[in-house]
């Protein structure tokens, strides 16, 4: 039969709850068919388009497992029984197994390998994600938070990925904006948050540390700011802080 198409009006029809949280990372439509042979052996491909890779990235993100058994396919895939997805450029895909026994894997693997060749975009995560620091960097944590970040109405827009540095564990993100001026005006925002909450702010240059009374127990807030990037990290050791976001300027100079 003919694929059927669902947009954002009528996505909930299809994913019911889940709808929300692709439509935060800017849902544009989404493709679905199904593929049986004559023993019933079936299987369903769900391509999910999103307004552009980052957005994409972000979904598959969301819902891609720390530790899994990853695929190069796309950018990056990864398998369970009876599920393959995987990410390329701006498109998220879903493929779910039915009954096909111990070809489920291979079925999967051919279906998404195929697929991945006529669809348009990047084999490659957003490059932001390059400019996170290997040394210490957790496998597999980076994710994209289109909205609402660190529960602030004005933060959006941010990578993320945690590390582990002694007996810390820690979440260090880079956030990129579409220009300067929005870049300056979210730090200043987020600023003028904490001042309103009676806290004392260090500045330095472009470099801040304070605490967002959100989060006392993860350590003091450091963040800087160069052009379209903010980046920073909750740390209690100030000394691990600072020398993660001098690696991260590094990285974002190159």
């Amino acid at each position: 039969g003919k694929p059927a198409f669902y947009t954002p009006d009528n996505l909930f029809e299809y994913i019911n709850g889940a709808a929300d949280v692709f439509l935060s990372y800017d849902f544009v439509k989404l493709a679905s068919q199904t593929y049986e042979n004559a023993k019933k052996h079936s299987f369903t491909i769900d391509v999910y388009r999103h307004s552009n890779e980052r957005n994409g990235f972000g979904i598959y993100s969301q819902e891609k497992p720390e530790k899994g058994d990853f695929l190069t396919v796309g950018a990056q895939g990864y398998y369970e029984k009876g599920i393959l997805n995987f990410l390329k450029g701006s498109y998220y895909v879903k493929i779910a197994g039915f009954d096909l026994g111990d070809n489920d894997r291979k079925v999967l693997t051919m279906a998404a390998e195929t697929l991945a060749k006529s669809l348009k975009g990047t084999k490659k995560f957003p490059a932001v994600i390059d400019c996170f620091p290997a040394k210490d960097k957790i496998d597999n944590t980076e994710r994209y938070i289109a909205q609402a970040f660190l529960g602030h109405s004005f933060m959006n827009s941010a990578f993320v990925a945690e590390y582990k540095i002694g007996d810390q564990k820690l979440k260090v993100f880079i956030i990129e904006q579409e220009t300067a001026e929005n870049a300056k005006n979210m730090m200043g925002k987020y600023l003028a948050f904490a001042e309103k909450k009676g806290q004392e702010i260090f500045k330095k240059d472009s470099f801040v540390r304070f605490q967002d009374p959100y989060y006392r127990r993860s350590g003091k807030m450091n963040m800087k700011k160069s052009g379209k990037y903010l980046w920073g990290l909750f740390s209690k050791d100030d000394a691990t802080a600072e020398s993660i976001i001098a690696e991260i300027q590094k990285n974002l100079k190159k």
